[in-house]
């Protein structure tokens, strides 16, 4: 998501506070900004925000408070707290207007609501929810319209969701025309996604070298998010030439900064990476161990993917595992993979993922063939082959994709 949005533009003092005290809170969501990127943790910032927000509430600063709740928004985001994120955003919006509007200015056609709109629209599909985040952009195109001040907030958020979809569904013909247009009306994050599209196509080369001047720009302007996107990005081409232990000193380094910046969402991905590299390393009960540590916020706070993702590799370290035990044990652990497996297969359904979709029937029909169960088997592999035959693409194969 960036660092949290800049809503400081100028306005005119509010009668009710002088303007001293209305540039002394201005000021301290400034710092509260900088604390945020600089790695302060959520109550420290909060705190910092709580005695200006009552002074603001107490003299009904309509425009102070849609900033701050536009702010606290972005910065439960950055910390990878969707539920807290999506509270204040909603607050944001169904808060009435508490100042009378000259002129006929709309209340809400303000920088801090299309921020909030814009988190919304992100929340939504991350969660699969398409036609929420059709009505959400629908809004902001008409209460922001294109060549206005904020347009470019909601363009470049559109933008990101095309490309994010894209690139779930495997398909990397329609996300590289979005690299372009998203480079745009932001470089970093240009960069950032065209490096993603040329690692799906195999050309790891020119994708390294884009990772390595994005790190190293991210280093000088500070940009802590996308530093530790690009190392986990990194690592997964260190994965396509079979050089897992290569990987685990990055995602190490990766987890180090997450945690350090209190960015969960980050360490909980980096925690996926990790797991996996071990997994293929042929230690997965390390592997599952690192797993069960990412999995409660994967599931309270993640994304749909990530949560799909998240199961699927706890099945494949079950099934790994099971072949260790005796009979017993083994059957336990394939029945907790095939568990695994529909619950991942509910996720992927949601973003009707195929090629993921296509890698859960076919682990699910060897897991069922194993145990006996030729019905179950029969009908799973009947899925994996109607994919299989749909997909016309022999894509990644299981073994080697997260």
């Amino acid at each position: 998501t960036g660092p949290p949005q800049c809503l400081l533009s100028l306005k005119l003092p509010s009668p009710s506070l002088s303007p001293s005290q209305y540039l002394v809170s201005l000021g301290i969501q400034s710092l509260v900004q900088q604390g945020a990127v600089q790695g302060k943790t959520a109550h420290e910032l909060m705190d910092a925000l709580k005695d200006t927000d009552i002074l603001h509430w107490k003299h009904s600063l309509s425009e102070l408070i849609d900033i701050s709740l536009a702010q606290t928004t972005s910065i439960w985001r950055m910390y990878g707290k969707s539920t807290m994120a999506q509270q204040q955003a909603q607050l944001l919006l169904n808060m009435n207007s508490l100042e009378q509007v000259n002129f006929g200015v709309q209340q809400n056609n303000t920088e801090a609501f299309a921020v909030a709109l814009c988190h919304l629209a992100e929340l939504h599909a991350e969660q699969g929810l398409y036609g929420a985040v059709s009505e959400v952009l629908k809004h902001l195109k008409e209460q922001f319209p294109p060549h206005t001040q904020h347009a470019k907030l909601w363009m470049l958020c559109d933008l990101k969701i095309q490309f994010d979809r894209a690139m779930n569904d495997g398909k990397y013909h329609l996300a590289e025309p979005h690299v372009t247009a998203i480079a745009a009306l932001n470089k970093t994050e240009g960069l950032y996604r065209k490096a993603q599209v040329l690692k799906a196509l195999n050309r790891t080369t020119e994708a390294y070298s884009i990772l390595q001047r994005l790190q190293l720009y991210c280093e000088k302007t500070k940009y802590t998010e996308m530093i530790i996107r690009v190392m986990l990005v990194t690592a997964e081409l260190h994965w396509e030439s079979s050089g897992f232990a290569t990987a685990l000193p990055l995602l190490l380094q990766a987890l180090a900064l997450a945690r350090q910046h209190h960015l969960q969402a980050l360490a909980s991905e980096t925690i996926l990476h990790l797991a996996f590299t071990q997994l293929m390393l042929g230690v997965p009960e390390q592997a599952l161990g690192v797993l069960h540590e990412a999995m409660e916020p994967i599931l309270a706070h993640g994304a749909v993917m990530d949560k799909g993702r998240a199961l699927l590799l706890a099945a494949r370290c079950q099934m790994a595992m099971a072949g260790t035990r005796s009979n017993g044990q083994r059957h336990a652990a394939l029945g907790l993979a095939v568990q695994s497996l529909g619950e991942a297969a509910a996720y992927f359904s949601m973003l009707d993922c195929k090629e993921r979709l296509r890698d859960v029937h076919y682990l699910q029909a060897r897991l069922h063939h194993t145990l006996g169960q030729t019905p179950q088997r029969n009908k799973c592999a009947m899925l994996f082959r109607l994919l299989d035959q749909e997909l016309q693409a022999p894509g990644a194969a299981v073994a080697m994709r997260l």
